[in-house]
């Protein structure tokens, strides 16, 4: 009697806190916790790896232990008041077969009476669309995460409690709940602290659970989260970005140096029937990094803001700027490019741009992304040589500079470069967008909510967040090589991966594509977005790109592909025949049989057609479209001059190029069998 009163108690206490936000809940900070007792860090995320903070905006901050970091430095997520909105949710359940979930083909599940998992916005009481599956990457069922991936971005400084119920193992026994567990569960005495310290935590959580329709004896492991707040994630980019414009109108303006301009009518020019001037030069921008070079960090003042580096207060950027024979008769406008994964500027002088900027009419401007550009291939590889998954905080770290350096860059070839007395007469100032493709489409969306200085942006082959793609892109076998082997265990890449999420959202779409075309950051204005990707992607899954598409509330652009019976409809997504004005996203098929249905790369599947879709005629006439109007139209056409036709009017698909054979399907099911 006096334990039930108790409890009685400490529920009347929680429900009372709850009421003036999710913070006010009690938490023991835990390093390894006992609902998980066979890999410390799990479930991930929770709550107890945080402590109260009230200098936070959501009044937590996260503290992992030292077991859980595994030798790691705590410094990449000291900073962090809560999880990423786009995280990674991991729990080992021994065993687990994983026959129960639906997994990307079956969204809908989760939003079931009958779904085995739960993701539930603990304010609301609405459940989150998402996907649940098993690692497929594990050697053997003692490495085998079960792992849920929200489909749309959870709400910043939100709570969010998880629950996974009636699960089996291969033997199609229901798996148990652990002892720490089941003490929560069944109000059954425990010696663990920890047990004892959440009593009135999950009476709360279990209350709500029970309200969605969980029997609480069915639960086999429930917790919760705190997502980060919105500032966590864009204060520093926005304080650099307002800090460094600052210093740069009191220097004088936008100073920038050209080292070399090579004309049409030169030796050896690049491409004297397309551009007319290559132009190679420096741009001056404030660093705010320990040093210009790969591999530095970010220096941080008193406040934990960045700060200008005393001894070296500006650095010169490297810059190439393409002017197409076109603009000498008509002044063009300017496309900044977003360049592909650790990429370098100089992908502008592509053959299929150059042809692009002189039948068009534009100039493009490249500069590299520094963190994820050529030169920081070594400093990453290096961090993760060193055996320290934390040291590749240099890679966020460099990518606030870079960002910054394309916000200067823009801003740079509108003004003072549009006044050149030799070139500015080609260059129209007032008029400028974005185009990016792979990790510039993907990293694009960072740079149209920061920056006031475009109208419009087209993001190639793209897609959120980072720790979806990368298990899922033959890009990073060569990184997770190198992780794997200082954290041989296939649950540890999980979670250093789900870790590494919470970085990333400072400087990937996850943190700011919300802000792109409503809810703008201070004084930005809204954008207008073409996404466009490729089925069967080989680096970018389409899965991401559909999270981004539903993230900026685009629409599905019809190419003709679900009438056809080639691909089903994107879950979430609506379709629309053309848009005369605002954002929408469209789908290209080369032939492939789509996406492994599981967390692997579809390596070997057919030619990866990642590609594609910019080199169709029908893409570049969609995108001048776009850029110019803010219009959306399916150009996929069978009498295009110089395209493959297509299935039938109004179709995008190019199944020659697919590269397929007989044996296709059996090798994409094949991807996903257990190891």
């Amino acid at each position: 009697m006096k334990r039930t009163w108790l409890i009685l108690v400490s529920v009347f206490l929680v429900s009372a806190c709850s009421e003036s936000g999710s913070n006010s809940l009690s938490y023991p900070l835990l390093d390894c916790d006992p609902l998980v007792p066979d890999f410390c860090g799990y479930p991930f995320p929770s709550n107890v790896y945080t402590v109260q903070d009230s200098t936070t905006a959501t009044g937590r901050r996260v503290r992992f232990g030292e077991e859980m970091l595994r030798g790691n430095d705590s410094r990449p997520w000291d900073h962090s008041d809560g999880f990423s909105a786009g995280t990674s949710i991991l729990v080992f359940l021994p065993g687990a077969s994983g026959d129960e979930l639906g997994g990307p083909a079956d969204i809908d599940q989760s939003l079931s009476e009958s779904s085995p998992t739960i993701l539930l916005d603990a304010e609301t009481g609405e459940l989150v669309p998402h996907f649940a599956e098993i690692d497929a990457l594990a050697r053997n069922a003692g490495e085998r995460s079960t792992m849920i991936r929200p489909v749309v971005r959870l709400r910043d400084n939100a709570r969010y409690i998880v629950a996974f119920r009636n699960l089996t193992n291969d033997d199609g026994e229901v798996i148990g709940a652990t002892d720490a567990f089941a003490a929560l569960r069944d109000e059954t005495e425990s010696s663990d602290e920890s047990v004892e310290a959440r009593r009135a935590l999950y009476e709360d959580l279990f209350a709500k659970l029970e309200a969605k329709g969980w029997a609480r004896d069915n639960i086999q492991i429930a917790w919760d989260f705190n997502t980060a707040s919105d500032a966590n994630n864009t204060r520093w980019l926005e304080h650099m970005r307002d800090t460094a414009f600052g210093l740069i109108e009191a220097d004088g303006g936008f100073k920038y140096t050209i080292t070399e301009a090579e004309a049409s009518a030169d030796e050896e020019a690049i491409d004297p029937e397309n551009i007319a001037y290559r132009i190679f030069g420096t741009f001056k921008v404030p660093l705010f990094m320990s040093s210009p070079e790969a591999g530095s960090l970010l220096l941080l003042d008193e406040n934990d803001m960045p700060m200008v580096n005393p001894d070296m207060p500006w650095a010169d950027i490297p810059f190439e700027v393409l002017i197409p024979q076109s603009a000498i008769e008509t002044a063009a406008p300017i496309i900044e490019y977003g360049h592909g994964l650790f990429g370098e500027k100089e992908q502008i002088e592509s053959s299929h741009f150059r042809s692009f900027m002189n039948e068009y009419n534009y100039i493009f401007v490249g500069t590299d992304l520094q963190g994820m550009s050529d030169p920081d291939v070594d400093a990453v590889i290096d961090a993760l040589n060193s055996g320290q998954f934390s040291s590749a905080q240099t890679m966020w770290d460099r990518l606030h500079q870079g960002f910054l350096n394309h916000l200067v860059l823009l801003r740079m070839m509108k003004t003072t470069f549009s006044e050149d007395e030799m070139f500015g007469q080609y260059v129209k100032g007032d008029e400028a967008y974005y185009h990016g493709i792979s990790q510039g489409g993907i990293m694009g969306s960072v740079i149209l909510a920061l920056s006031n200085d475009i109208e419009r942006g087209a993001l190639g082959v793209m897609g959120m967040p980072y720790s979806l793609l990368v298990f899922r892109s033959v890009d990073f076998d060569q990184f997770l090589t190198l992780i794997r082997l200082f954290y041989p265990d296939r649950r540890t890449n999980q979670l250093l991966i789900g870790m590494a999420q919470m970085p990333w959202d400072r400087v990937e779409p996850m943190g700011y594509a919300h802000h792109v075309v409503e809810n703008t950051l201070p004084d930005v204005n809204p954008k207008e977005v073409l996404m466009r990707s490729a089925i069967g992607d080989h680096q970018v899954t389409t899965l991401a790109a559909h999270i981004l598409a539903r993230t900026m509330g685009a629409p599905l652009l019809d190419s003709g592909l679900q009438d056809a019976g080639i691909r089903d409809q994107p879950w979430g997504l609506t379709t629309v025949d053309s848009t005369e004005s605002g954002n929408f996203y469209i789908e290209l098929d080369f032939g492939l049989p789509g996406e492994p249905l599981c967390n692997v790369p579809p390596e070997g599947i057919c030619e990866d057609p990642h590609e594609y879709p910019r080199r169709r005629e029908a893409s570049r006439k969609q995108l001048d479209e776009f850029l110019r109007n803010g219009t959306g139209t399916n150009h996929c056409l069978v009498d295009d001059a110089d395209e493959e036709p297509a299935v039938a009017d109004g179709v995008c698909s190019f199944p020659s190029l697919s590269g397929c054979t007989n044996e296709t399907e059996e090798t994409v099911e094949a991807l996903c069998m257990p190891n």
